[in-house]
């Protein structure tokens, strides 16, 4: 009897469904006659670039033996130069090897953790897979099959490694973990995905000789300095590969985007065997998961490489994640089982509401969306275990403290660290929220946004009709506005990328009718026209929001008043603050991408002295004067921004920039900026609860 938990799987399981499907069958033949169209063409050129270094080799000995000069021997030797090197130039890639390196991973051996390597072992007994050549472990929220590939992998069996990300571990439980791994192995189950195997090289194959060639480019570079004839042989080399290159970028295109259509398939029929051992509900609750857990452990990092600058270093980073995580779920009201959220497919959905089908063929992974109906179809489901994966680890918590300190390994400290623990985390992290949430009674209206108020007359806006109550002003309708807001204009972005042609399709749906690419234009003005509406319905709302509590406020009229006038200044004084570092942004870009002349640079310059900087200096004189920044700011900011005050820049001297001055500018800017936006975000709170006072009172 096994001394670890494995969930059962499906009640049934539908063979002919595990096997590939018709999708796959077709993608793969495209890839096999992408391929031979390649080896065709790759052969031809190979077969020019070997009776072009047979003659050049030929000519060149022939021209030193019959013309025994200097001038001759440079000459042959150049001509055999060519012959040789365009030869290797198509032959270099067979001693590439392409290595999946991530150093933030450790191996782990069975004698480590035997219940992991036993759970494995019985999970790729199920998937028909190989055991994995080595198992290791790193901090993310991913889990992956990996291997180093060669040309020599396109035809010798290569045993796969398994890397398992502990913040992945963290945010699932047993039966989500175990249907994440079954994922992995899926893809290497059937003997048809050794094609994906051997697409993936023969890209790497044309990659290699297209754009990995620093080291082949120093090689003609080398033989080219030994004389200036041998210069002219290197240039007709490279003009040579050049124009291989335009044959081979034909090439790479038709076989990576065959590759990418046939990797969704592999997705797709990874995710079926998934589902076939150990359900596709668990496999969709876990992809679900993982889209929410991924920023809270980004949340988390974020949080440790601020507290980096007070020489503070995290315990345990994976605690912290958990953290985030579960304050995230209160907030949206989400029940928590065995410790973790419960996050479902439709809570993940009513984030993103694209009104935009397209398939993109040159990506390589199918949305969840996609992923879902997939396994729907397949219809092999398994009862959920909630047990937390952790319970297949040994010493756990030691190894998230281990994994942990990892993360710091290279930081160079030059005081005593100090370690927080969760207690500490979770204390800052509360006051956090109790800094930027916003009252629930206005349920979510006012969450991620600010009243556009700035050139509002508060005296004509109090004459607005109102409704009659609190809940007809903060329905589910005014919610939904700002998300009306953000999804058009998401969509607005993909249809600017389908018709600049950044994503490879040629028709799409919208609101279920299809169009193609040159109705983008039009679609595009009708959401820029959408979004005015929506934009013109939130103002309103916004506007009686204040009318309302304004004449519900009784005594308190003037304290409403004032708290939107408080708010309508900082606002204004923001938004002149960032027009002022905008442009000196705009400077600071001409700087950093070149190209200018002497003149413009000097020109430039001048005007950042002597203009930019003086509204920049006066404004955050003005900071200081309101005490709006002061000496007890975090950051030492008020001390920083007096030094730059007191300081006279040049940015640029004896024709050379001086980068620590324009770096102290784009921070000290930068920094001022989100210190102004935390004035104005107070200002905000307070205006939000101070009319709900008023109004309750």
């Amino acid at each position: 009897m096994s001394d670890y938990l494995y969930p059962l799987p499906p009640e049934r399981i539908y063979a002919e469904k595990i096997m590939p499907s018709p999708a796959f069958r077709k993608q793969v033949t495209k890839v096999i006659i992408a391929i031979l169209l390649f080896l065709l063409t790759y052969i031809a050129l190979l077969l020019v670039a070997v009776g072009l270094a047979i003659g050049c080799c030929y000519a060149g000995v022939w021209i030193v033996i019959h013309l025994p000069k200097l001038i001759t021997l440079i000459f042959g030797g150049g001509l055999i130069a060519v012959g040789i090197s365009v030869l290797y130039f198509l032959v270099k890639f067979v001693f590439a090897v392409s290595k999946d390196d991530n150093p933030g991973r450790i191996e782990i051996t069975e004698a480590e953790q035997p219940r992991l390597f036993a759970f494995i072992r019985r999970l790729t007994t199920d998937t028909n897979t190989p055991f994995p050549k080595k198992i290791f472990l790193s901090p993310d929220v991913n889990a992956c099959v990996f291997y180093h590939s060669s040309f020599w992998s396109m035809f010798l069996p290569v045993r796969k490694n398994l890397e398992i990300g502990l913040g992945l571990v963290n945010s699932i439980n047993i039966s989500e973990f175990k249907a994440v791994m079954a994922h992995e192995f899926g893809h290497f189950s059937q003997r048809s995905m050794k094609l994906g195997s051997f697409t993936y090289n023969t890209n790497r194959i044309i990659y290699n000789m297209l754009y990995d060639n620093q080291g082949y480019a120093a090689f003609i570079q080398a033989w080219a300095d030994i004389h200036s004839y041998l210069a002219l042989f290197a240039g007709i080399t490279v003009r040579i590969a050049q124009g291989i290159q335009w044959i081979l970028k034909g090439m790479y295109k038709l076989i990576n985007k065959s590759y990418m259509a046939l990797s969704r398939e592999m997705e797709f029929h990874a995710d079926v065997i998934a589902a076939s051992v150990a359900g596709g509900n668990n496999l969709v609750t876990a992809l679900s998961r993982v889209e929410v857990a991924g920023g809270c452990y980004s949340s988390a990092i974020n949080t440790a490489n601020d507290w980096l600058k007070e020489n503070k270093v995290a315990r345990n980073i994976f605690r912290n994640q958990l953290t985030v995580f579960r304050a995230m779920a209160d907030d949206y009201e989400l029940p928590l089982k065995d410790g973790l959220p419960e996050i479902s497919y439709q809570f993940i959905r009513s984030f993103s509401r694209s009104r935009i089908n397209y398939r993109d063929q040159w990506a390589s992974h199918p949305t969840l969306e996609e992923r879902k109906l997939n396994l729907d179809q397949a219809a092999m489901d398994a009862l959920p275990d909630a047990t937390s994966a952790w319970t297949l680890f040994d010493n756990a918590e030691a190894l998230q403290e281990q994994m942990t300190e990892r993360l710091y390994r290279s930081v160079k400290f030059e005081a005593d660290i100090h370690h927080y623990d969760a207690q500490e985390f979770d204390t800052w992290h509360a006051s956090q929220q109790d800094t930027y949430q916003l009252p629930m009674a206005y349920k979510g209206f006012y969450t991620g946004r600010y009243i556009n108020a700035t050139s509002w007359n508060l005296d004509e806006v109090v004459k607005t009709p109102v409704p009659d109550s609190i809940e007809a002003l903060f329905n589910e309708d005014n919610r939904q506005l700002q998300s009306g807001i953000t999804n058009n204009e998401r969509d607005m972005e993909i249809l600017q990328a389908i018709r600049d042609k950044q994503i490879d399709v040629s028709s799409f749906d919208f609101d279920g009718v299809k169009y193609t690419r040159s109705d983008c234009d039009a679609i595009i003005n009708q959401l820029s026209a959408e979004i005015t509406q929506l934009k013109e319905r939130q103002e309103l709302a916004d506007k009686q929001a204040f009318a309302f509590f304004y004449h519900h406020a009784g005594e308190q009229k003037d304290a409403v008043m004032n708290y939107y006038n408080r708010f309508q200044a900082t606002s204004t004084r923001y938004d002149t603050y960032l027009q002022i570092i905008n442009k000196i942004y705009r400077t600071l870009d001409l700087f950093y991408q070149g190209g200018l002349t002497l003149d413009q640079v000097q020109d430039a310059v001048s005007n950042l002295r002597n203009n930019e900087e003086w509204e920049l200096k006066r404004a955050m004189q003005g900071l200081i004067s309101d005490q709006l920044i002061s000496p007890e700011t975090t950051g030492e900011l008020h001390q920083r921004i007096q030094a730059f005050i007191d300081s006279r820049y040049t940015y640029f001297k004896d024709e050379t920039f001086q980068n620590d001055e324009l770096n102290t500018l784009y921070e000290l800017a930068g920094k001022v900026g989100q210190a102004l936006n935390a004035v104005r975000f107070t200002h905000y709170k307070a205006l939000l609860l101070g009319q709900l006072d008023a109004y309750e009172k």
